[in-house]
């Protein structure tokens, strides 16, 4: 590869970085919201295993996947808001009634 081919590469690279970072988050944000309403014990009174709440330092990790070019800042609350957010709205519709579910 020459010096033309391998910048093109790294851009190419970067943006399915993004693009992948992108849907990690959906995924742990779709995940944690599910299992936030799961823990709530007016909706479930079983465990629920999920995240290890000592180990998930949310803020750090994130950091980890910030790139200067790419995906330069990355704040915890666009992940942790969607959580709460999403799974208030479960939480709110639930209904122990099948029949009546939604």
């Amino acid at each position: 590869m020459n010096l033309k081919q391998l910048k093109a590469e790294r851009a190419a690279a970067g943006a399915a970085y993004v693009k992948a970072l992108a849907e990690f988050r959906s995924a742990f944000v779709r995940l944690a919201a599910v299992e936030r309403t799961l823990t709530n014990r007016n909706i479930n009174e079983g465990e629920v295993r999920s995240f290890h709440p000592h180990r998930l330092r949310l803020e750090q990790a994130l950091q980890s996947f910030q790139h200067w070019d790419f995906q330069p800042r990355i704040l915890v609350t666009d992940w942790h808001e969607p959580i709460v957010e999403i799974s208030d709205v479960q939480i709110n519709g639930f209904t122990s009634d099948p029949a009546n579910a939604v």
